[in-house]
């Protein structure tokens, strides 16, 4: 089995994407507020010709949501570590949890091990966590070899 490494850059933004999962949702509501209570533009376009510009406020909401690139991001970020953490085995879900999904963690990788909340070695134990962190950053489109 060869040894596939994470680039530290790509590991730190795993990690702090981790660390923020249990927020998320509040994140992603908190942007659609900010969508949703923009202010409106005034029409400056007096006697002229068409506005090109969408009349009805809901159909602009939910074009702006639509394209709205830190929404969008968000959202993906969160599926993709709900897809790989329900993808994933329960020693490794438990080193996950305890080391990012926590406020304050309890435990150290070599903790968990040690006091048996995973059933495996400290280096097994390093080593799923670091293939999970490669499986998110795939999903990412982050990951390069």
């Amino acid at each position: 089995m060869s040894i596939i490494k994470l680039r530290p850059d790509i590991r730190s933004r795993c990690e702090s994407i981790l660390r923020d999962y249990p927020s998320v949702d509040g994140y992603i509501l908190d942007r659609k507020r900010e969508l949703a209570c923009q202010p409106h533009e005034d029409d400056e376009n007096v006697g002229g010709g068409r506005n090109s510009k969408i009349s009805r406020p809901q159909e602009t909401y939910v074009i702006t949501l639509d394209q709205d690139m830190r929404l969008r991001m968000l959202e993906n970020q969160k599926k993709a570590v709900t897809d790989c953490y329900l993808e994933t085995d329960e020693d490794t879900r438990t080193i996950i949890r305890e080391l990012y999904f926590k406020k304050h963690p309890t435990y150290t990788i070599s903790g968990l091990s040690i006091n048996q909340k995973v059933n495996v070695s400290i280096a097994t134990a390093k080593r799923l966590r670091t293939r999970f962190l490669i499986e998110l950053s795939e999903k990412l489109g982050m990951f390069e070899p």
